[in-house]
Parts: structure tokens; sequence; C-alpha cells
């Protein structure tokens, strides 16, 4: 069996997928240690961002139990393999339909949780603008809303839910127009919350007292989301044109990595100039080398990161979003 009309091949699949969920898995555990040894608590980023590393391994290990499946039907669609009867490639189908809507399930909320995890962050550091938590909280409803709406594609994308694993039914001529407009709602969800969490503290940075070329990196630092907006703009024109040549690994891909760039804002004080995170930073590699070390302040807060009066800059990435053979 070649690629299944897929681009790559299973094994290569799989290893691309787990390379980056091991990453993905370092640095969530980094991000633990550091917010335990520096912060000394947890906030709601931290629990978003736990929620998301979860989902997001769950959905990689589903994809390999259901990977095998997924190159046998791909094989039989492409002519790799003879095409079986009609009741067994119906049982084929249908059990790789349940996959997928798990896998979806999986996607969108591992996705969106990457997404809430960024805005709780932002909303601890820039707690002392008052006038942000208006905008912080249009921006939270918009969010939760589009979640809503790619969850209710993915239950409604045969046209009732009472189809949703039916043969007949999801491939009817109803049921795939349906899909396709499903893809470009998902999509324009999609996309705008992702610019939303992207621009969304750009503003307020550059009214911080900070030097114009940390302000113009920290930007620049937040275009990390083209990334994923690319593989996610990549997998819903090809669902639409119905080419499937490395559809299934864009997805994953936009899922992995919006939840590993969630990650990186812990890892800020590591790259900072200023003289406190130089000072987190002795501290930091002080405990975890049991080493003692005495300082002035030896708590690390988040809130000082947002005032307008702060040398420190804040560093952080945006997320972005599968179709698990067919659409996420």
């Amino acid at each position: 069996m070649g690629d299944a009309g897929q681009g790559i091949s299973a094994v290569g699949f799989l290893a691309v997928l787990w390379t980056l969920t091991g990453v993905t898995t370092v640095l969530f555990f980094g991000r633990l240690l550091i917010r335990s040894i520096l912060v000394k608590s947890f906030h709601l980023d931290d629990i978003f961002g736990a929620v998301a590393w979860f989902v997001t391994t769950v959905a990689i290990i589903l994809a390999t139990i259901a990977n095998p499946l997924n190159y046998e039907s791909g094989a039989i669609l492409v002519g790799e393999i003879p095409t079986p009867p009609e009741a067994e490639l119906e049982k084929i189908m249908v059990t790789l339909r349940k996959w997928n809507f798990a896998g979806q399930v999986l996607f969108w909320t591992g996705l969106y949780c990457a997404k809430l995890s960024f805005l709780f962050l932002y909303r601890v550091v820039f707690s002392s603008h008052r006038e942000y938590r208006y905008v912080w909280f249009a921006a939270l409803t918009y969010i939760v809303l589009s979640f809503g709406i790619c969850l209710i594609g993915v239950f409604g994308q045969c046209g009732d839910i009472r189809y949703l694993f039916s043969y007949e039914k999801c491939n009817s001529r109803y049921a795939l127009s349906l899909d396709a407009k499903l893809i470009w709602v998902d999509y324009f969800f999609n996309l705008t919350s992702d610019l939303i969490v992207a621009v969304l503290p750009i503003p307020i940075i550059w009214r911080l007292n900070m030097h114009i070329k940390q302000k113009l990196a920290v930007t620049g630092i937040f275009g990390l989301a083209a990334i994923t907006i690319a593989f996610e703009t990549l997998r819903t024109v090809k669902l639409y044109s119905e080419d499937f040549t490395l559809t299934n690994l864009y997805s994953y891909l936009e899922l992995v990595i919006a939840v590993l760039l969630s990650m990186l804002p812990s890892y800020r004080f590591l790259v900072s100039p200023t003289d406190k995170d130089r000072e987190y930073r002795r501290l930091f590699w002080s405990r975890v080398t049991l080493r003692s070390y005495h300082s002035a302040s030896s708590d690390y807060s988040m809130h000082t990161l947002g005032r307008r009066g702060d040398d420190n800059e804040m560093g952080q990435e945006p997320a972005s979003s599968l179709p698990m053979s067919n659409r996420a």
C-alpha cells in the first residue's frame, strides 16, 4: 500500500504527529515547573492550557489507533486496493466516521482551549487596564460562541444528528452540500477568533514603557499565529475541493502547533533582557539545581507585566484549527 492518496506514508504521518506532541508535552511540564517555582500558583490560563494539552494528546492517540483504517479507506478510494463488497465498505466507512467524529470534537475542544489559555493570560497580565476589561469580555464571548458554532457543525454535518453515523444519509446530496457550506462557516469563525487572540494585546503592548525594539519583537512573536492560520487555510481549501492530499496532516499540525504555542508565554523570562527577568532566571535555576539563592523579590508576579510603567515586555504567541478524513 502506498500513501493512500494522503501525500505521506502512514509511518511518516505518525512520526510527525508524535514528534510535535512530544515537544508540546515537554513544554507543558516545563510550564508547570516554572509556574510552581516562580508564580507558586496556577491560574485559569494554566488550566485551559492543561486541558488543551490533554485533549490534544488523546486526539493523537485516537488518530494513531484509527490510522490503519484511515489509510485502508483512502487506498480503496484512490484504487490502490480492490473495492470490497458494499456491506463491508459501508462498515469500514461508518467505523471510520465514528473515529472521525470523536477526533473532530477533540480537535475543536483542544484548539479553543488553547485560545482561551491565551485569553485568560491576557486578563491576568493586563488586569491594571480597566478599559481593557470590556474588550476582553467581548472577545471571550465571541470565542465561546465560535466554539459552540464549530461543535454544532460537527454534530449537524449530516443534517440531523440521528443520521450522523448513517452511511447513506451522510453521503446524500443534501448532506454533501451542507458539509461544503459548514467547511466555510467553521473557517470563518476559527479564523476570526484566531485573529482576535493575536491582535487583542497589541494596542496595550505599544502603550507600555518599553524600547521600540522590544515592542517590535513582542509584536512579531504574535505573527507566529500565521503558522496555524496557514494550515487552517490550506486544510479548508483542500476540503472544499475534495483534495485530501496532506489534508489530515494539516489538520493535526494546526491543532498541535496551536497548543504548543500556547505553552510558550511561560518561557518569556528565559530570554527577556530585563534585570527583573535575569533575577527570575537565577532564582529558577537555583531551585531546579537545588542551590541556595537569596533575592529581594523572590515572587514572580504576572500582573506587573502589563503595567504602563513596567520595564518588562510580554512575550507570548497566539494559537489558532482538522478533518479527520472528512472535515473537522
